[in-house]
């Protein structure tokens, strides 16, 4: 399921990237490492949230961070 698709059928979706930053070289920001945050309400109001942290190995990527996150809000309305 996209944002899009979220969106289309009535949800409310917020989306965060949170990145790491070298404080030493002007705030540079580092290639690996961040998270993103998906919030969602439901149109029946109940909010879920959803976390996908990269490690700071990998590379950063909005695309699979906000897929794994709407993933992982979901799951958690099941459960």
């Amino acid at each position: 399921m996209t944002v899009h698709d979220l969106r289309k059928s009535g949800y409310k979706v917020r989306i965060l990237h949170f990145r790491v930053h070298d404080d030493r070289s002007l705030g540079e920001v580092f290639p690996k490492g961040g998270e993103t945050v998906v919030q969602i309400t439901t149109p029946d109001g109940q909010d879920l949230e959803g976390r996908a942290k990269c490690s700071n190995k990998e590379r950063y990527n909005k695309r699979v961070g906000v897929q794994v996150a709407i993933g992982r809000a979901l799951y958690s309305k099941c459960a």
